[in-house]
C-alpha cells in the first residue's frame, strides 16, 4: 500500500488497464475481427455476423456463472484465467484456415472476455467505493476508451500491412504484458482484508439510502434478485438498448466503409472511443450526485438521435462528427449500468446480480450483429435498418425509468 494515498485510487487505475487490453480486444477488436474475415479471407458476412451473435450469448452466459464465485472468492483469479483464454483463442483464430473453426475460437474467446472482463473488474470497484463509486468506475472504463481509440488505429494499420494473424498475435501480446502483471501486483480484491474500509473513510456528500452501509451489504440470493421488479426492467431496458448499441458497433467498420476510405472509417471507430472517453469523464463523476436512472434514460434516447445523424449524415465530417456522438452512450451506458446494479442489490451481492443482469443484456445484445445484418440485407443497406435500432433505443430509455425499487416507487 502507499502511504498517504488511498489504496482504491491504485486500484481503479489497475482496473483501467485491465480495461484497455480486455475490452479493447474483447469489445473494439470484435468489430476489426468482423470486417476483416469478410475481406481478408472472404468468408460470408451473414454467417461471421452470426458467429458474433454466438460470441455474446456465450459471453452472457458464461457471466452468469461466475458471478456468485466472484462474490465469494475474489475477482483475481478470475481476471487472470480470462486474460489466458483469451490470448489462446486470438493465437488460434490467427491461425483458422476453415470458417467452422470461428465458432470454437470464438466460444474461447468469450469464455476468456467474461471471466476478464466487467464482471470482476465491478466487483472490484463496487468493493473499494460507494459515495465515489461513479468517479472511481470513470477511471477504471477510461481504459475502455483508450483501448477503443489506440487499439482500433493500430489492429487496422497491422491488418493492412502484414494480415489478421499478425494483428491477433500482437494483441495477445498486449493482453500478457499488461494485464497479468496489473493482476499481480496492483489489483486487491476487498479493502477489508488489507485494514481498508470503502472511499477511504466517510465521502464528502451524503449517500442515499439504498448507498448506506445496511443497504450495501445485503444479501441477496438469486431468486431474490430475479424476483424482483427493478432486475427486470432494468434486465429488459439494457437488453434492448445493447442490442442497438452492439449491433451497430460491430457492423460500424462496415457501415462507414460504404461511404469513406478505410483509413478514414477506421477513424470513424477511433471517434467513437473518443466521444465515448471525453463522455465518461463528464458523465462519471455526476452520476455521484444525480439519479442515475434519469441519466442513463437520457443517454439512450441521445443514442436514438446519433444513429438517425449516422444514417442522415453526408461526408466524412458530418460521419466522423455523428461518430463522436455515438461514442459519447458507448460504454457510459455499460458504466452505467454497473452503477446502477451497485446501487440497487449492494457491494456483496453486486457479482451475482451483475452476472444475472448481463445473462440477459448479453445475450440480447448478441442478437445485435445478426439482427442489424439480416435488417440490412431486407432493405439492401445500412440506411433504412438503423432506424430500427433508433426506435428500440426510445423504448429502452422508457423501461429505465421503472428500475426504481418497490418501497421507492409511487
Amino acid at each position: 500500500m502507499l502511504p498517504g494515498i488511498y489504496y482504491g485510487w491504485v486500484v481503479a487505475f489497475g482496473s483501467s488497464l485491465i480495461s484497455f487490453v480486455v475490452v479493447g480486444v474483447g469489445f473494439y477488436g470484435m468489430v476489426i475481427m468482423l470486417d476483416a474475415l469478410v475481406s481478408e479471407r472472404g468468408w460470408n458476412r451473414d454467417d461471421v455476423s452470426a458467429v458474433t451473435t454466438f460470441y455474446w450469448v456465450v459471453t452472457g452466459a458464461v457471466g452468469l456463472l461466475i458471478g456468485r464465485g466472484v462474490d465469494r472468492l475474489g475477482a483475481r483469479g478470475f481476471i487472470a484465467a480470462g486474460i489466458l483464454l483469451m490470448v489462446t483463442a486470438l493465437l488460434w483464430l490467427g491461425r483458422i484456415e476453415a470458417s467452422w473453426q470461428i465458432v470454437p475460437a470464438y466460444g474461447l474467446l468469450a469464455l476468456g472476455f467474461a471471466m476478464a472482463g466487467a464482471i470482476p473488474n465491478g466487483a472490484i470497484i463496487t468493493r473499494w467505493f460507494v459515495g465515489y463509486r461513479g468517479r472511481a468506475m470513470t477511471i477504471s472504463h477510461t481504459g475502455v476508451s483508450l483501448g477503443g481509440m489506440l487499439l482500433v488505429p493500430l489492429a487496422t494499420g497491422w491488418i493492412e500491412v502484414e494480415g489478421l494473424r499478425m494483428a491477433l498475435d500482437r494483441m495477445a501480446l498486449a493482453l500478457v504484458v499488461v494485464g497479468l502483471p496489473t493482476v499481480a501486483f496492483v489489483l486487491r480484491f476487498d479493502p477489508a482484508e488489507h485494514g481498508l474500509v470503502a472511499d477511504g473513510g466517510a465521502p464528502k456528500q451524503p449517500l442515499s439510502l439504498a448507498l448506506q452501509p445496511e443497504a450495501q451489504h445485503e444479501v441477496w440470493s438469486r431468486r431474490a434478485v430475479l424476483r424482483s421488479r427493478e432486475f427486470r426492467y432494468l434486465a429488459g431496458s439494457y437488453a434492448l438498448i445493447l442490442l442497438c448499441q452492439v449491433g451497430y458497433s460491430m457492423h460500424q467498420l462496415s457501415f462507414l466503409r460504404e461511404r469513406l476510405e478505410l483509413e478514414t472509417a477506421a477513424l470513424g471507430v477511433s471517434c467513437v472511443a473518443f466521444g465515448s472517453l471525453f463522455a465518461r469523464l463528464v458523465l462519471g463523476p455526476l452520476a455521484d450526485r444525480v439519479s442515475k436512472r434519469h441519466l442513463a434514460a437520457g443517454l439512450f434516447l441521445f443514442q436514438a438521435v446519433m444513429i438517425v445523424a449516422l444514417t442522415l449524415a453526408e461526408g466524412p465530417v458530418a460521419l466522423l462528427a455523428a461518430s463522436v456522438g455515438f461514442g459519447f452512450t458507448v460504454g457510459t451506458i455499460f458504466m452505467l449500468q454497473a452503477l446502477l446494479v451497485g446501487e440497487i442489490f449492494g457491494l456483496v451481492s453486486f457479482a451475482t446480480a451483475m452476472g444475472m443482469q448481463q445473462v440477459v443484456s448479453q445475450v440480447a445484445s448478441g442478437f445485435g450483429p445478426l439482427v442489424l445484418g439480416l435488417l440490412a440485407t431486407a432493405h439492401g443497406g445500412y440506411a433504412q435498418a438503423l432506424y430500427w435500432l433508433a426506435g428500440g433505443a426510445v423504448i429502452a430509455a422508457l423501461l429505465v425509468l421503472r428500475a426504481v425499487p418497490e418501497e421507492l416507487s409511487d
